[in-house]
């Protein structure tokens, strides 16, 4: 199987990419820039997708699986002008590949799109699943849009996935690297009550769940890529504090909400999601319980 990869450089994309590479799969990786270190049996194209003339249909030749991972980090001070980075980098992103491999003689078996747990909004204490109802505000309409995208695909005969990602855990990166910076100063912030609810997954699970959703061809639509056992951010941080020593500060959510705006959603939204299609199929993860993902970070 040949699979390529649109923004295969960041975080989840050079663990998905060397993971692919050593199931035996043809991994093509396509990125804004190239990366110091190219993997062993990985192509690579320098492109940007949002110059959609300059594409070139060489690139999706053999290609079974397309995989967009793309994608500017959330984690920043959402401005009109970020905002609209973040939108386009996504949603113009899909519907510029979309557009183009719509033409192609010989199309992708399955087109695979990141998306996010921020479709959901703001949910208290509601157990969510992909069944539950769209939430309010930028992020959620962000997923929405990005989602849309990418199931055109559909329209040309392309299966398409939409893997709602929640946040990351892993050596090296993702959400944890986010928390830990205060942690290094020897403070735990808990952001509003800690009590809303936090899902989260580890990078080894979701990469399983990425090879998943390329080879299972019953499998399209929406995928909570997320533990089937969220916790409470509260719960979270002290998790860590188990493995790193830091004195807990409590930080307000109207004090979070004025000096970060919307951006304040990201860790103050309450999000009880459930993995619900994946535990239908089976899905086994390695790491379903926050202590054994936390240990195996911490080791």
């Amino acid at each position: 199987m040949k699979v390529l990869i649109c923004g295969g450089t960041g975080f989840i994309g050079s663990y998905l990419s060397g993971y692919l590479l050593n199931q035996g799969l043809q991994v093509v990786v396509l990125a804004g820039h190239k990366p110091k270190k190219i993997l062993h049996g990985m192509e690579f194209i320098v492109a940007d997708l949002l110059k959609p003339e300059l594409f070139k249909q060489e690139w999706f030749e053999g290609v079974d699986a397309l995989i967009n991972l793309s994608g500017k980090s959330i984690f920043t001070f959402w401005n009109e002008k970020n905002k609209r980075d973040i939108w386009n980098s996504r949603v113009s992103a899909n519907k510029n590949l979309i557009n183009f491999i719509s033409k192609l003689p010989q199309k992708p078996k399955v087109f695979v799109s990141a998306s996010a747990v921020g479709y959901y909004g703001n949910r208290k204490g509601e157990e969510i699943n992909e069944e539950s109802r769209n939430g309010q505000g930028f992020l959620a309409e962000l997923c929405i849009q990005w989602e849309k995208e990418a199931r055109r695909a559909e329209e040309f005969g392309i299966r398409s996935v939409q893997v709602r990602t929640a946040p990351v855990i892993g050596k090296g990166g993702g959400f944890i690297q986010q928390v830990l910076k205060s942690f290094r100063f020897g403070f735990a912030v808990i952001f509003g009550s800690g009590n809303q609810w936090f899902p989260w997954i580890h990078m080894d699970d979701l990469i399983h769940i990425y090879h998943l959703t390329i080879e299972d061809e019953t499998l399209s639509g929406p995928v909570n890529a997320s533990s089937p056992f969220p916790v409470q951010f509260k719960d979270f941080i002290n998790s860590i504090r188990k493995f790193k020593r830091a004195i807990v500060i409590p930080f307000p959510a109207f004090i979070l909400r004025f000096l970060f705006k919307e951006t304040a959603d990201v860790i103050l939204m309450s999000q009880k999601v459930i993995p619900e299609r994946l535990l239908r199929k089976g899905f086994q993860f390695y790491y379903p319980h926050l202590r054994d993902a936390l240990k195996e970070i911490f080791s």
